[in-house]
């Protein structure tokens, strides 16, 4: 009975864990092509739509759309009726301070736990949902990644505009303000800093800024673009790099073709097919020079646009100065 039980095991449960990893792989490929559709004019652009099809193909489909929604709607009425009771409505910029209020300070509506900042892992390396909305809007902790995503849905859905801006390693937001100049809000530690500043703590060169690669708000379907970007991270933290992912990240470069992130990840394709030929008994040699001609050709298109790697030392410092700043504010206030 034993050995039965052991061959059904490996009859059964093989095949059974192949259809299960086909199901999954399926949702990345529906929501990679509803994203292409809002791309391509075929739908609507809905960022907030776009945002939970990429987290819901990483949890295999068990998050449910409605429930998300419905958060979203709610707080958004609770946004609007924060506007009236300050009799803000008036203002063009209403919608962006309701939004950077309800994340940033203690209100009823918030139940008094603002949004902040999650130290660990940061950059998701062990746990990739640490870079998701949802898990921000369920433990209202998050990172440059996910903080200022869920400030544009909740401004959207209030009709208020908001524009994902992009630096190195980093996510930020800029929007008109009321004497229709652009202003960047940090959402890292609820501040509103100066194009200098990000320019010299990001190290941002002049061609890149010349380049528009950092500091341009992003427009609607550069955004959506750019959670192609994070659908193909997500798939490739799951499954690892294939011919889908490549897909994924050409089909993106279109819509966004000086995504820095983007043209990354079709470099890091190049190098990881590269690596899996390179450890066959008998790697092909013409595969392999294709793969490093393509990822020199890609790096060089990137250092070009006046790319400059920004240290991952040097950013979990940035990291830990907003944590330093914020200490030393709330001391001054205890004081």
């Amino acid at each position: 009975m034993q050995k039965l039980t052991i061959l059904l095991l490996i009859l059964g449960f093989g095949p059974l864990c192949g259809y299960g990893q086909a199901e999954h792989r399926k949702l990345y490929e529906q929501a990679f092509d509803e994203q292409h559709r809002m791309l391509k004019g075929e739908l609507p652009i809905d960022f907030k739509r776009a945002v939970y099809i990429t987290e819901n193909a990483y949890h295999n489909g068990t998050l449910n759309y409605d429930s998300f929604k419905s958060e979203i709607t709610q707080t958004g009425n609770q946004l609007k009726n924060l506007i009236r009771q300050r009799k803000l409505t008036g203002y063009k910029t209403a919608g962006n301070w309701a939004v950077f209020t309800y994340m940033t300070d203690s209100l009823p509506i918030n139940n008094y736990t603002p949004c902040t900042y999650d130290f660990d892992d940061f950059m998701g390396e062990k746990d990739w949902t640490k870079m998701f909305t949802t898990k921000l809007m369920r433990t209202k902790s998050g990172n440059c990644h996910s903080l200022p995503y869920y400030y544009k849905v909740l401004c959207e859905e209030i009709g208020a505009t908001a524009h994902l801006t992009l630096a190195p390693n980093h996510i930020y937001i800029k929007h008109i303000d009321e004497k229709g100049q652009w202003t960047n809000v940090e959402l890292t530690n609820g501040g509103f800093p100066r194009d200098q500043w990000i320019i010299k703590q990001m190290a941002i060169s002049v061609e890149a800024i010349k380049n528009e690669i950092y500091m341009k708000p992003l427009t609607q379907k550069e955004s959506i673009a750019l959670t192609m970007f994070d659908l193909a991270s997500s798939y490739d933290f799951q499954f690892g790099i294939d011919s889908f992912y490549l897909s994924v990240v050409d089909t993106a470069l279109i819509y966004f073709p000086k995504c820095v992130p983007l043209l990354m990840s079709k470099a890091n394709y190049y190098a990881k097919t590269g690596m899996k030929e390179q450890k066959k008994s008998n790697p092909n040699q013409t595969i392999l020079k294709e793969m490093y001609d393509n990822q020199e050709l890609v790096y060089q298109q990137i250092n070009n646009l006046g790319h400059k790697e920004m240290p991952i030392e040097l950013y979990e410092q940035w990291v830990q100065s907003v944590e330093n700043e914020k200490q030393k504010i709330n001391t001054t206030i205890k004081e």
